[in-house]
């Protein structure tokens, strides 16, 4: 995706996972990346996500954050 973004005439490229290929990819495009890794960018939409469901449907939802340090 990071070509995608390049073509549209980004100057930078956030992810959720790192790889070397797309590190790579993004010197040759003269692109920044910015890789925040999957449980630091995930864990919000989750929650907000059993939020909504809470309210909408009257649910009880707990939300157990882990800590995953890779």
């Amino acid at each position: 995706m990071i070509t995608a973004a390049w073509e549209a005439g980004a100057d930078a490229f956030i992810s959720g996972e790192i790889s070397e290929r797309t590190t790579h990819l993004a010197r040759e495009l003269g692109i920044h990346y910015l890789c925040a890794g999957h449980h630091a960018t995930e864990r919000d939409g989750v929650r907000a996500l059993g939020e909504w469901l809470a309210e909408e449907f009257g649910l009880e939802h707990r939300f157990v954050d882990i800590d995953n340090p890779a």
